[in-house]
């Protein structure tokens, strides 16, 4: 197996237990100290595996075209993950998980522009089934 098949799963296991986990403690606190406490848990986790495998020495050598990128995640992740806990302290779970996958179909067409990746007739196809279970779950 790749490993980065590994990873992905292994992303997808945990990124999903951290989404019902952070439903679970929201019954107990707001939605903004709850994204604070598990950003700075995160923060914690990635700066330990950071300086752990020694990926913090090469910071001077990383171009300033690369940190504005870098800047430009940080920033869209902010807002993301503000909206979606927002959203999560009324939504049902599973529908709202559906839903924000529709950003698969952001990412499809940005990775095209963007990166040049190629849309092969499978990407096309998986991107339509995401994208019509997506409208299929918001529409009333």
């Amino acid at each position: 197996m790749n490993s980065w098949i590994f990873y992905a799963v292994l992303a997808t296991v945990t990124g999903g237990m951290a989404l019902v986990f952070a439903k679970m403690g929201m019954r107990d606190a707001n939605e903004n100290l709850a994204l604070v406490i598990r950003t700075g848990v995160l923060f914690c986790i990635v700066l330990i595996a950071a300086i752990a495998s020694g990926g913090l020495r090469e910071y001077k050598q990383v171009p300033v075209k690369a940190w504005l990128w870098f800047s430009a995640a940080g920033l869209t992740t902010g807002i993301y993950w503000i909206c979606f806990f927002k959203a999560m302290r009324s939504a049902n779970l599973t529908v709202l998980t559906i839903v924000d996958k529709g950003s698969l179909v952001i990412t499809f067409l940005l990775s095209y522009y963007l990166l040049g990746e190629p849309l092969t007739p499978r990407l096309w196809l998986a991107t339509i089934l995401i994208l019509s279970g997506t409208l299929i779950l918001m529409w009333k």
